[in-house]
């Protein structure tokens, strides 16, 4: 095979030196050995040669050259254009002003995308002339241009044609924008009176991203109030896509400023900016102690146990009467059984007792203890600590976890009888635990290798009542039985949701209006209008077939969801309903970076189903972001592992940078585990470093969901495995 040098040497540089570098157009008189047209058939066949290997950018340079070979009254022209416009996203001003040539509906909208502000005056001129759709949206995107361009006068000349009715989205964006061109031009009584409006809306996400637009504007002015609205910016939306920005513009500040370093400790943790606040610990001259402590919890949630340990033991020495002392010494003992260094961990949670005996936590000591223990394997002496749970702390929260590991650790140590019992006392008090339909698994295989046939009735029983339930997944297996598979029918949507009384809605103009900022690139705009149509419709379900057909990504599940229970027999559901609540969203960047990576995009899409319901906007109160979900910390790891220099935690809200991190990144903890889903789900949602001790490389994968201590992570396992047996009925059966 040629490398793509000798490609283009071989191939390609004949046919463009063929071709030339003239751009004019003809007039008919010049002399040339091929014509105009075929020198723009030659370009053409070359771009497109390009853009087969992947060198889009040069291929659109020869659809340009190809378009500009053509007269404007030429219809190939057109489509030349379109093809140059679409083959690279990259910016590229003459393909704007070619687009703006053409009176299609979406090219002002792509020339816009292409030329942002350089096309600025151009696009008014050509909205003022041409009938374009939806110019509301338009303007509302080329004013945003403008302002990042430095052109803010001009985008307030622009913003008056942009109404106040829009939905919600697109109306907060107007108020961004708006804001930020009058404090751009000095017009601060009007930004006053739009940042006070703002206030009385009680929109906190709008009023961080304010607040984040006066700090920046009053830091570049010098003005010192600076630091306490950028603090409010933080902690009123901790997650918002702008403070990682905020954080490279102010940390020299924050580093010599101890009272910003504090008061910006809580909102970097809760928002996911972990490595934003160790650097501050590790930098500043004189670290606060709450931050320092915070900090040091950052590398135990990341798994670097010793950073935590030397981190946790520097806060014991210099603030010994800190506020956070007695949660540091619990995370030092823990960190350090985590490092393998049980005994000194079992040394420091004792110290802690006596200390702190009346701490709040304190009930918790025993599990600590218990738990750290059987993380090193240590099933014998982990017993007693379990025991001092039921017995001493009855209604700790950490009491039905104490209570199945002590079942677990009886196995363990073959003391079967003692254990069966414990189960059988374990599923009679705790029938509310997540634990409870492993007991009963254990309890039933238990019985089952002893001859006992109640072993068989209680799998059977666990089947039947948890048939999503990996235990009973593991139970089917051990009876022979076949996996659960989805019941779904050949039936159209149309006409079950008809047959049940539910037929769907006529779209709405605005259904329509919202397919047009999809073509158009606006995506997050177009949620509005679905919504709009929604309230039209009667529901997002009465718009499901639409929804279907269109891609609709963000709008499918709540369809399907509300429709679910119109059937009464759980046979009667047609594939349409169940795609709508298990789909193969954004296709175009899940494919691509599944075969990539080396991962089932299958598997892809039952994790970001069970992350985000395939909403790119989605946050958690950890600060992951995004359709994967990543947390900034992790994905910081996944840029500087992959070379990639453009990362910045502001662009996970983008479904192209979310997927392509959060692939690259789940398909090395894949790798990392052996290939096994349930795993690698648990260790994605719970940390490698976690599915280490929850027995990944040791147990049995029944013995290793049985040990995960993360109620959160024991469901999310769950409900991935689920998902993607449904999701590899659905599809693969199907081709």
């Amino acid at each position: 095979m040629r490398s793509t040098d000798s490609f283009l040497k071989v191939i390609l540089l004949p046919l463009i030196l063929l071709i030339g570098c003239t751009t004019h157009q003809p007039n008919g008189n010049q002399p040339d050995d091929i014509s105009f047209e075929q020198k723009s058939c030659l370009a053409e066949t070359c771009g497109d040669s390009l853009a087969d290997i992947g060198l889009n950018d040069e291929a659109r340079e020869c659809f340009i050259r190809a378009a500009l070979l053509r007269t404007p009254e030429d219809s190939l022209r057109h489509d030349l254009i379109w093809k140059a416009a679409d083959v690279s996203d990259a910016s590229s001003v003459i393909c704007a002003q070619l687009l703006l040539e053409q009176t299609d509906s979406l090219a002002p909208y792509k020339a816009l995308q292409l030329g942002g502000r350089e096309v600025g005056r151009e696009l008014i001129s050509y909205i003022s002339m041409n009938d374009c759709v939806m110019p509301e949206y338009l303007y509302l995107v080329l004013a945003d241009s403008l302002l990042a361009g430095g052109e803010a006068d001009l985008a307030l000349i622009v913003i008056p044609n942009i109404p106040v009715d829009l939905p919600e989205t697109a109306l907060r964006s107007r108020t961004i924008i708006l804001y930020r061109a009058l404090l751009e031009t000095g017009r601060l009584s009007d930004a006053d009176s739009v940042f006070m409006s703002a206030e009385s809306s009680e929109d906190d996400e709008l009023l961080s991203l304010l607040c984040h637009y006066k700090g920046s504007w009053m830091f570049r002015e010098g003005i010192s109030e600076y630091r306490e609205i950028f603090q409010r910016a933080f902690e009123l939306w901790p997650a918002a896509p702008v403070h990682a920005h905020a954080y490279d513009m102010l940390r020299e500040f924050i580093l010599n400023d101890r009272s910003l370093a504090a008061a910006v400790a809580d909102p970097f943790y809760s928002g996911g900016l972990w490595n934003e606040l160790y650097d501050i610990a590790l930098n500043s001259p004189d670290p606060d102690p709450h931050l320092w402590y915070l900090a040091a919890r950052t590398r135990d949630r990341l798994g670097f146990y010793e950073t935590a340990v030397e981190m946790l033991e520097q806060y014991r020495e210099n603030w010994p009467s800190g506020h956070d002392t007695p949660d540091a010494m619990i995370y030092l003992g823990r960190n350090l059984g985590r490092n393998g260094n049980w005994q000194r961990g079992v040394e420091v949670l004792e110290q802690y007792a006596s200390e702190f005996p009346d701490h709040h936590r304190i009930g918790n000591l025993p599990w600590y203890i218990g738990n750290m223990l059987t993380e090193n394997r240590q099933w014998h002496q982990a017993i007693p600590w379990f025991r001092m749970t039921l017995d001493k702390y009855p209604f700790n929260v950490t009491a039905d976890d104490a209570h199945f590991y002590l079942c677990f650790c009886l196995m363990k140590t073959a003391r079967i009888s003692d254990s069966m019992e414990e189960f059988g006392n374990f599923i009679s008090r705790w029938n509310g635990s997540v634990y409870l339909s492993s007991a009963k698994y254990w309890l039933g295989k238990l019985l089952l290798a002893e001859g006992n046939p109640d072993g068989n009735v209680i799998l059977e029983q666990l089947i039947d009542d948890a048939p999503a339930s990996l235990p009973a997944n593991f139970a089917r297996e051990l009876l022979g039985k076949p996996a659960w598979k989805p019941a779904y029918t050949g039936e159209s949507l149309i006409d079950w949701m008809t047959r049940h009384g539910h037929p769907p809605a006529r779209p709405p103009e605005e259904a329509f209006r919202g397919l047009f900022l999809l073509d158009a690139g606006l995506r997050h705009f177009a949620d509005g209008e679905f919504r709009k149509a929604e309230e039209i419709a009667g529901g997002p379900d009465y718009l499901a077939p639409f929804y279907l057909q269109n891609n609709v990504w963000e709008r499918r599940p709540i369809s399907g969801y509300l429709m679910w229970d119109l059937a009464e027999d759980d046979n009667d559901r047609p594939r349409e309903l169940w795609m709508l609540r298990y789909q193969m969203a954004w296709p175009e960047f899940v494919v691509p970076a599944g075969e990539k990576y080396g991962m089932d995009s299958l598997f892809a899409w039952a994790i970001i189903r069970n992350e985000s319901m395939f909403q790119p906007t989605c946050y958690s109160v950890a600060g992951a972001r995004g359709l994967i979900q990543m947390i900034p910390s992790t994905s910081e790891y996944v840029a500087h592992q992959q070379g990639w220099d453009d990362y910045s935690p502001d662009r996970l809200y983008d479904p192209a940078v979310s997927i392509e991190y959060g692939i690259c990144y789940i398909a090395g903890v894949l790798q990392q585990f052996g290939g096994d889903p349930i795993i690698t789900a648990a260790a994605y949602n719970g940390g490698p470093h976690n599915a280490i001790h929850w027995g990944a490389i040791d147990m049995e994968i029944d013995e290793f969901f049985s040990l995960i201590t993360y109620n959160e992570t024991k469901s999310y396992a769950q409900n991935v495995h689920h998902a993607y047996i449904i999701y590899r009925a659905l599809y693969l059966e199907k081709e």
